[in-house]
């Protein structure tokens, strides 16, 4: 299909497997030039990435829904 200039190909969402690869790509800048030999090694820093992505939801999330005491200044 041709597209129409000003206008975006793409006019779904995106696929999950597109957002997950496009979060370990923009936040992981190991996993982009991988240069490691090891599969263990690469399988290890896609897991420790997937921690991070994983973890920073509920985060965000419990800082705009939830007060505490020891809360940092600014939002992370």
């Amino acid at each position: 299909m041709i597209s129409v200039k000003g206008f975006p190909l793409q006019a779904a969402k995106r696929w999950v497997i597109e957002q997950t690869n496009s979060w370990h790509n923009r936040g992981f800048k190991k996993l982009a030039i991988c240069t490691e030999r090891s599969t263990r090694v690469i399988e290890a820093l896609i897991a420790l990435a997937n921690a991070v992505i994983i973890t920073r939801r509920p985060l965000a999330e419990a800082w705009t829904t939830h007060r505490w005491d020891t809360r940092p200044g600014r939002r992370p």
